[in-house]
């Protein structure tokens, strides 16, 4: 019956597929405060643990009645400090990036001049060097003119066109997503205040409705998947904005263009392991390639510099073991993550498939051990069985 229940379950859901994944969308966009709601709780627990163990772990030892106060201070202090950085850069980055991007589009009719000097001037190099004319070329040509004539400005003038359309919806998506976030954090604070006694009524229901050795099983899954998931989620957050910091006090220094642009893109695209440096890095580096084509050669330099410190220095301070996994298993986890997730799934692949990687490594140890005790129990029977020599003679018994 069971057989039956779980074929028929299949078919009609081959057949329904599409009613079934919009079902399931409307699900997840009714729920999508929850899970907002839920990865904010998870995040700002640790300062909320610090905060409560730590800072205020003596709060009411001498006077018994601020013993109750902290919790609720613990919560406060965690949603004042994380909340008001945000809101603090987020005050300081606006400005500054309408400003760069109005710098920039002020500046599109000097880019168009730097680029054509630039196609000239290495159509010039390698006439010099090859006796060749890239201008003979039909495939260099169009592509100088797409860039630097007409045809891109046609090209901005129709993009535009096209995207003000458009405006209204994404409006909606933004109030859509202030709104899911603003619920998200309400249910964030309720699920901090009450996480013991959710978590102990979760443990057991589980325990009532589950086999023993199944919730002792999945009470292990959900401790390594917390572990690695909070390790490399915090770590990677505070390795993700030193770096954006170091990154914009270099370039302050180095007094390259756009600094709080381009610091915000290397840090907001840090947080992608592996691919993350070149996912931030190209668009900078073209940006300024606009502007002058030395300060670009600097930056990728500067880049790659501060990459190396990342890698090698600050990321595994930070991160520690919390991946546990080689690099090609971090390339897989991205790629296989990002298709399937896009860019959250790109961040939470890493831990995610680090989680996997080390729950099979105990499954394949455990049946490893397994075997070898079986094996050295069998040997050990063997030995202590009688040979044939030492086998006694059977006895005859009397007729009578």
């Amino acid at each position: 019956m069971l057989i039956i229940l779980f074929t028929t379950a299949l078919i009609f859901l081959f057949i329904h597929v599409n009613d079934v994944l919009d079902f399931l969308g409307l699900i997840f966009t009714v729920i999508n405060p929850i899970i907002y709601g839920l990865f904010i709780a998870y995040v700002l627990n640790y300062p909320y643990k610090l905060f409560r163990n730590h800072a205020f772990k003596n709060m009411g030892t001498k006077h018994k009645w601020l013993k109750k106060f902290n919790k609720p201070l613990s919560i406060t202090l965690s949603y004042i400090i994380v909340f008001g950085i945000i809101i603090f850069l987020i005050s300081m980055m606006i400005p500054e990036l309408a400003s760069s991007i109005q710098t920039f589009i002020d500046n599109v009719p000097e880019y168009e001049l730097t680029l054509r000097a630039w196609a000239d001037d290495t159509a010039v190099f390698v006439d010099n060097l090859t006796g060749y004319d890239l201008y003979e070329f039909a495939t260099f040509n169009n592509v100088v003119t797409l860039i630097t004539g007409n045809e891109a400005t046609e090209f901005f003038k129709n993009m535009s066109a096209s995207l003000l359309p458009s405006a209204f919806t994404t409006m909606v998506d933004i109030g859509t997503a202030v709104y899911n976030w603003g619920i998200g954090i309400v249910i964030s604070i309720y699920l901090i205040a009450e996480k013991e006694k959710l978590l102990s009524q979760s443990r057991r229901v589980i325990s009532a409705f589950t086999p023993e050795k199944f919730s002792k099983r999945f009470f292990h899954v959900c401790t390594v998947f917390n572990t690695k998931c909070g390790k490399f989620i915090i770590g990677k957050i505070i390795d993700s904005s030193i770096i954006g910091l170091m990154c914009f006090i270099g370039m302050s220094i180095f007094r390259f263009d756009y600094p709080l642009l381009i610091s915000v893109i290397i840090g907001v695209s840090n947080l992608i392991p592996f691919f993350g440096p070149f996912i931030g890095g190209i668009p900078s580096t073209v940006l300024l390639l606009l502007i002058n084509p030395m300060e670009a050669l600097w930056f990728v330099i500067f880049l790659f510099v501060l990459q190396q410190f990342d890698g090698n220095i600050l990321g595994p301070k930070i991160l520690g073991e919390s991946v546990g996994i080689s690099g090609f298993w971090i390339m897989v986890s991205v790629i296989v993550g990002g298709g399937l997730f896009g860019v959250p799934g790109m961040v939470l692949g890493v831990p995610f498939f680090a989680a996997i990687y080390t729950l099979v490594a105990e499954a394949v140890t455990w049946k490893n051990e397994k075997r070898a005790r079986m094996k050295a129990e069998a040997e050990a029977a063997e030995s202590d069985a009688p040979t044939v020599e030492e086998t006694p003679e059977p006895v005859q018994k009397d007729k009578q």
